[in-house]
């Protein structure tokens, strides 16, 4: 009779391993509803169409690179191959490295010889969500680093100015 009431008494018993598990899938229900909409929330606002301009500062080229490149030149990623513009204004000029002088420790700028930088003006139309902008997949964002691709050319440099 002792082994029958052992299988009858069987109880449910919660640790803290258990409660850990069952917050993490009420989690990840609420981030699935939430991602889907499905929560009975407001519905997808895709946004609107904006023009996006911001400039380029493409480092280190080698020299003659920047004569490349021209107005309406459609630039692409280099890694994901998206559109990321099209090219308005193109200026250039040496490329100047910061370096340190190693005898008084001060930073100096120095001009790196064979080298130059490009500045380019791009245009973009991109969905702007409230959230941030989306141009097909490619999220420009000031201060990024972009490497592009443009007809005979490419470079890698920084997204230094932005505007609406």
């Amino acid at each position: 009779m002792a082994m029958d009431e052992q299988k009858t008494k069987m109880r449910l018993r919660f640790n803290f391993f258990d409660a850990i598990i069952i917050l993490a899938v009420l989690g990840a229900g609420f981030l699935l509803m939430r991602l889907t909409n499905a929560g009975g929330g407001t519905a997808f606002n895709p946004g609107k169409t904006v023009t996006v301009n911001y400039t380029l500062e493409l480092s280190s080229l080698p020299v003659g690179t920047s004569a490349l490149i021209k107005p309406g030149d459609r630039l692409s990623d280099v890694v994901e191959k998206r559109y990321v513009g099209t090219v308005v204004s193109v200026e250039h000029g040496p490329y100047v490295s910061t370096s340190k002088n190693s005898l008084t420790g001060d930073y100096i700028l120095t001009e790196v010889p064979l080298r130059e930088m490009a500045a380019i003006s791009v245009t973009l139309d991109a969905v702007d969500s409230g959230d941030e902008l989306n141009a097909s997949g490619f999220i420009p964002r000031g201060g990024a680093v972009l490497s592009i691709t443009g007809p005979g050319y490419a470079g890698s440099g920084l997204i230094t100015n932005m505007e609406r």
